[in-house]
């Protein structure tokens, strides 16, 4: 029979693979050039990334902060601003 402080721990426990899963979810980083030749690096919450020179070190950093999950960093074709949301619906409401 699971004591009191037993059954905390497991709720912990719980608690914490599901924030971990929650944040995987996240993790995923995108990479663009923007209107002025720079190449951006953002996530979708705009929390992370950053504004780089050439493309060569835009993905060294993505794939750095994505713990070398390539399939986590993913290229925009049509362009990306650092400013400005991911999706254009996002900024017309």
């Amino acid at each position: 029979m699971a004591g009191p402080s037993r059954e905390n721990e497991v709720k912990s426990m719980i608690q914490k693979e599901i924030k971990a899963a929650s944040a995987a979810s996240y993790s995923c980083l995108f990479i663009g050039q923007d209107r002025a030749g720079y190449w951006v690096v953002k996530d979708a919450q705009s929390l992370c990334g950053g504004l780089f020179a050439n493309r060569t070190e835009a993905i060294r950093f993505a794939v750095n902060e994505c713990q070398r999950r390539s399939q986590s960093v993913i290229m925009l074709p049509d362009g990306l601003e650092l400013d400005g949301p991911l999706d254009e619906r996002e900024g017309s409401d």
